[in-house]
C-alpha cells in the first residue's frame, strides 16, 4: 500500500537519488512535475522521468506515527537545515520522557555540526546484558545485533554465555569500534560467575544526514512490527514494483529511465535487493536506463547505464 507516511519517505530518497544523478552524469535534475510515485525533471535539456517506490508495506501504526511526528517537530526547531533520521531496522521510536528528550538532543546535537550532504550519525546510549550459565565450554550464545558476530567470541571466553543485544540495531562504520566492543565484553565475562549478569554500556548508531537549507527534520522507518520476514516481503515488493513501474517508465514520453527503490535497512551491506534482482527475468525491467537503491543515507546503483548513454543527444 502507498501512504503518506511512505511518500515523505520517499522524498527523501528522490532527493538524495538527484543529488547522486548530478554527481554521476553532470546534470542536475529540475523537477518539471511529480505525482505521489513519478518525477519528471529536465537534466541538461533532456527529459528524466524517475519512478521512487518504498519496498516495504504496513498498516499504519497511530503510536509509531505520532511518535515520530512530535520527534520531527521537536528536532526541526532546534536544527536549522533540512535532516533526514534514518531509524536502524526493528528499532522503535521512543514516546515517554525522558526518552523522547534525550532523544531529540543526541539527534540535533550530532545534526548541527553537518556541514551541506553531510553524513554521519548519533551515539543513542544503551545497554547490552551479558548472564554466564556455565562455567564449561567457550561460546557465547548471541541475540539481537551483535547476532552475526557470534564466531568471533569464540575461544577467548571461558564458560557458556549468553548475550542479549537486542537494543543494539546498527553499528557505526567502524571496525575499530566493533573491535573495542567484542573486547569490552569479553573482559567483562572474565568478571562473571555461573548464573551473573552484567551489564556493559554502549551506543547504537543512528544515521543522520543533512539534504538541504531549508528547516525541517524526516525520520525515515517502519515500525518494528513490520519488519517480519523482511526478506519475503522485500522480493515480492520488488517484483510487484518492478511489474508495474517498468511499464510506465517504457510507455512514459522521455528521455531518461529511472526508477529508485528506498530500503529499510541498517546498513546498505546488508540489502538483499541486488541478489532479488539477479535471479529476475531481466525482461521485467528492460528499458530502464538505471535502477538504484537507496537506503541508510545511502544510493546504490543496482544498473547503471553509462554515461555517455544519458550524455549523448537522444
Amino acid at each position: 500500500m502507498f501512504t503518506l507516511t511512505s511518500m515523505l519517505d520517499t522524498n527523501v530518497a528522490r532527493e538524495l537519488f538527484f543529488h547522486w544523478f548530478q554527481h554521476t552524469y553532470g546534470h542536475e535534475p529540475s523537477v518539471i512535475e511529480s505525482t505521489d510515485t513519478t518525477v519528471l525533471a529536465d537534466v541538461g535539456g533532456m527529459r528524466l522521468t524517475v519512478e521512487v517506490r518504498a519496498l516495504l508495506s504496513f498498516d499504519a501504526s497511530e503510536a509509531w506515527d505520532a511518535a515520530r511526528a512530535d520527534l520531527e517537530s521537536r528536532i526541526a526547531e532546534i536544527v536549522p537545515a533540512s535532516i533526514a533520521v534514518w531509524t536502524p531496522l526493528g528499532a522503535n521510536l521512543p514516546s515517554d520522557e525522558p526518552a523522547a528528550s534525550e532523544f531529540v538532543d543526541t539527534i540535533s546535537t550530532a545534526a548541527i555540526k553537518l556541514g551541506p550532504r553531510e553524513r554521519s550519525h548519533a551515539r543513542l546510549p544503551i545497554e547490552l546484558y551479558l548472564r554466564k550459565s556455565d562455567a564449561s565450554g567457550g561460546v557465547v550464545s548471541v541475540t539481537g545485533g551483535l547476532n552475526a558476530h557470534w564466531a568471533r567470541f569464540t575461544e577467548h571466553v571461558q564458560g557458556s554465555y549468553d548475550l542479549d543485544a537486542s537494543r543494539l540495531h546498527r553499528l557505526p562504520e567502524s571496525d575499530e569500534h566493533l573491535e573495542e566492543l567484542l573486547g569490552g565484553i569479553i573482559d567483562l565475562s572474565r568478571t562473571l560467575d555461573v548464573k551473573q549478569v552484567g551489564t556493559f554500556e554502549t551506543y547504537d548508531a543512528w544515521t543522520v544526514q543533512r539534504i538541504g537549507d531549508e528547516r525541517s527534520a524526516r525520520i525515515v522507518g517502519v515500525p518494528p512490527s513490520a519488519t517480519e520476514d523482511i526478506g519475503l516481503q522485500i522480493r515480492r515488493n520488488l517484483r510487484r514494483t518492478l511489474a508495474d513501474g517498468a511499464p510506465r517508465l517504457r510507455d512514459a514520453d522521455t528521455d531518461v529511465r529511472a526508477m529508485v527503490v528506498l530500503g529499510y535497512y541498517a546498513r546498505m551491506e546488508d540489502e538483499v535487493v541486488t541478489n532479488a534482482l539477479r535471479g529476475f527475468d531481466p525482461a521485467l525491467y528492460s528499458g530502464i536506463d538505471v535502477i538504484c537503491l537507496v537506503a541508510d543515507g545511502l544510493v546504490k546503483p543496482l544498473i547503471q547505464a553509462p554515461a555517455s548513454a544519458l550524455t549523448a543527444s537522444r
